[in-house]
């Protein structure tokens, strides 16, 4: 799509994603919302569709606005109507927000590279696939991530959320030791410093201390949470790291 986001497909395929997995999403709520989801202990379906809804108000305020609203969030409101009446509403005016935008419009967002309405087309694509499973989850008919699609949510978690500058949140017990990420022939490789991580994509001379791999969409599930360890290859005490620093990473 561009140089920032090399694995991304269209615009155009996020929205269709964005609006494929919201609909089976909104199907499937009404039978989620009082049983557990499986791999966020302590949340309900109605946990994660309150989140989602919540979510969605804040990234069509961030684009409304023009800036990310801060003071006086959440709403009190968004606790009153019941799960699925909120997300409906929510959900509309995100629509509304992309609707009357192009994704080169400006938008506040949290990455100083991009603050465009694409960035938070992406974002919610991406957002909706994972909670879409969720409820999936608890409604007991989970279903597959596209694959295309999670390679770039692969990239997206590993080089916007968890690559950067973490000098203020020194990990004192970081051991820089480097974990491979591998999909197919795609590569990303994190280096895990004390107060640094470095992703660099593709091949790189540096001796990896794990390999993690498989199928994009289980290791985009494990890179969130929500799945168990692929494959691996080396270190065990590598890859508990880099799961780790996700955690904090994604909280």
């Amino acid at each position: 799509m561009n140089g920032l986001y090399p694995y991304a497909p269209s615009f155009a395929a996020f929205r269709s994603a964005f609006d494929r997995d919201y609909a089976r999403l909104r199907e499937v709520a009404p039978e989620a919302l009082n049983n557990p989801v499986p791999e966020c202990p302590g949340w309900t379906g109605a946990d994660v569709i309150r989140h989602l809804a919540e979510v969605y108000l804040h990234k069509a305020e961030s684009i409304r606005t023009g800036v990310m609203p801060r003071d006086g969030w959440p709403p009190p409101w968004l606790s009153v109507p019941p799960a699925v009446d909120v997300l409906d509403d929510c959900h509309g005016r995100l629509v509304e927000q992309f609707q009357r935008h192009v994704p080169a419009d400006p938008a506040g967002t949290w990455w100083p590279p991009d603050q465009t309405v694409g960035f938070w087309l992406r974002r919610m694509a991406h957002e909706t696939a994972m909670h879409r499973r969720d409820v999936q989850s608890a409604a007991g008919v989970p279903g597959p991530l596209d694959e295309r699609l999670a390679l770039d949510g692969i990239d997206e978690v590993l080089t916007l959320m968890l690559a950067g500058d973490w000098s203020e949140e020194v990990i004192d017990d970081a051991s820089g030791a480097s974990v491979a990420v591998e999909c197919n022939e795609y590569r990303w490789t994190v280096t895990l410093e004390p107060a640094s991580v470095a992703v660099v994509r593709g091949e790189v001379s540096a001796p990896d201390a794990a390999t993690v791999f498989g199928h994009p969409g289980d290791v985009l599930l494990w890179l969130w949470g929500r799945g168990p360890l692929p494959a691996a290859d080396g270190s065990a005490d590598a890859v508990a790291e880099l799961r780790a620093r996700l955690v904090l990473a994604t909280q």
